[in-house]
């Protein structure tokens, strides 16, 4: 029997699991509860707001017996304020912690949200935690890439994927348990692209939902403006010109965004409009499809694919630490 949009089997009803989604890695979960064959490491891979550090701490609340929120058995790894890395030495206290004895007679349970940041000396000296297993300790790694983390690390733990859920599920989601507008539910559906989470997000935080489609119109006219105006633009998306970890992703924020307007126009010049992601904007989305047709046909689709090709090209540069201003200026004047 699967439930609405949690996709809950009835083995896993007994244990306390939010409903967002992503049905394999909860019963997965709650057959290791309900058996007792529980993994020393396991490692969530896929995007962010698909419910991964979510359904964490849920797994560690069912480990410890539905102990309420945080506790002094739970030790949450991420980076520091204003860091792009998480270091060896915060691996390290990480580990000291969950060397010490539990005070709640039960699991002590460690998780590395982002650990895509965790640097080469950190990822060494954990692995050494996990050639050398405790009992009653378990560790979560939240990260995107699993290429992100070294093999022998990926090699000892239990991998569980996060997929994006469909659309239709996320729409009746937010009209049944939210109340919101069928037009509204299915703007946010579409703009989620499969994350549950950003669409209850945008649903409860008006001001950012708005904020984020007047991000993506500024995107928009980059895409048919000339330099000039894209470089102005920046200034505009672009508010912070420093070289922290607030600075990279907002960066990565803006290049997702001229990603699935990118994306957007090649669907449109498929002649399939109703599966664009930015459905609040499509009456803008025509107009920009058709400066570009009268200024490029009929090599409108190779542009589309031109600039998708540009994100990815972005992305790989902010991975490599690039100063992230200066990513986003090489992309829109390679546009």
């Amino acid at each position: 029997m699967f439930y609405e949009f949690g996709y809950f089997i009835m083995a896993a009803k007994k244990y306390n699991w939010p409903a967002i989604g992503n049905e394999r890695a909860v019963n997965f979960l709650s057959r290791g509860l309900e058996n007792n064959k529980i993994a020393q490491t396991y490692i969530f891979i896929g995007p962010d707001d698909l419910g991964k550090s979510t359904i964490s701490l849920a797994f560690a609340k069912n480990l410890q017996g539905g102990q309420p929120g945080f506790n002094s058995d739970l030790h949450i790894l991420k980076p520091a304020d204003d860091k792009k890395n998480i270091s060896i030495e915060q691996v390290r206290d990480f580990i000291k912690s969950l060397s010490l004895s539990s005070f709640l007679d039960s699991y002590k349970i460690g998780i590395i949200r982002e650990a895509d940041c965790l640097t080469p000396e950190a990822q060494h000296a954990l692995l050494k935690t996990l050639e050398e297993p405790q009992d009653q300790v378990v560790i979560i790694l939240l990260l995107r890439e699993e290429n992100s983390l070294l093999p022998t690390i990926l090699s000892r733990g239990q991998l569980l994927y996060f997929y994006p859920v469909p659309t239709k599920l996320i729409y009746d989601y937010l009209i049944d348990h939210h109340g919101a507008s069928r037009a509204l539910a299915k703007n946010l559906a579409s703009l989620s692209l499969g994350r549950p989470l950003k669409a209850v997000r945008f649903l409860e935080d008006q001001t950012a939902y708005t904020e984020y489609l007047s991000r993506a119109e500024l995107c928009l006219a980059c895409l048919s403006s000339g330099l000039n105006e894209r470089l102005a633009v920046l200034d505009k998306l672009a508010v912070d010109k420093s070289y922290g970890a607030q600075a990279s992703r907002g960066s990565q924020e803006i290049l997702e965004i001229f990603e699935g307007l990118s994306r957007d126009l090649l669907l449109i010049a498929a002649d399939q409009p109703e599966r664009i992601q930015h459905a609040p904007l499509a009456s803008e989305l025509e107009k920009v499809f058709q400066k570009i047709v009268e200024k490029d046909s009929p090599d409108t689709p190779s542009i589309f694919l031109s600039w998708l090709k540009g994100v990815g090209q972005a992305y790989e540069r902010l991975a490599a630490n690039v100063n992230p201003r200066l990513v986003l200026e090489q992309f829109l004047i390679n546009l």
